[in-house]
């Protein structure tokens, strides 16, 4: 075991996340509760190189007819975000958001480990419902569809969160 692959159980267990361990792999998975959905985690570690890379999947999948106007709102996404991207399997039409950090030797700073799972599941929780809008919308109307106006819908995000003034 790595120490960072050490560090990362550590910073689940400090944090109280419930998570699986998958035997042989530097990986462990969880589920969390998140406002719009449940979301899978994935976080795996490649000690040799000091990497951890938290990925959070989105449950609902993409079909065929509709991944060239989910493509425009991941691409779209993905231009404004500093931490992470958001990524589609072209084969299965899954929607991934993976969030990486590469470590300095012996230096696996906890806060760190966290916030990479917490913009993996914020960052696909605020999307979700974007997604849903697009693989709702029938396949004959995808040719009207705004990506560029669907993404100011303010109602679709989760609400901010409290900060400690309020």
């Amino acid at each position: 075991m790595s120490a960072l692959y050490a560090a990362v159980l550590s910073t689940f267990k400090e944090m109280g996340w419930h998570y699986r361990e998958v035997p042989e792999h530097a990986v462990i998975e969880a589920d969390f509760e998140a406002h719009h959905t449940k979301l899978p985690l994935h976080v795996q570690v490649f000690g040799e190189t000091h990497i951890a890379s938290a990925v959070a999947t989105c449950t609902l999948q993409v079909p065929s007819t509709h991944r060239l106007p989910i493509c425009e709102l991941l691409m779209r996404t993905n231009r404004e975000l500093n931490i992470g991207n958001f990524e589609l399997d072209w084969e299965t039409g899954t929607v991934l958001f993976r969030a990486t950090n590469v470590f300095p030797p012996h230096r696996y700073d906890q806060r760190i480990i966290a916030s990479l799972v917490h913009s993996a599941i914020a960052e696909m929780d605020r999307l979700t419902p974007f997604l849903g809008e697009i693989i709702r919308t029938p396949k004959g109307e995808l040719l009207l569809l705004k990506v560029a106006d669907l993404m100011l819908r303010e109602d679709l995000l989760p609400p901010a969160p409290e900060t400690d003034e309020e």
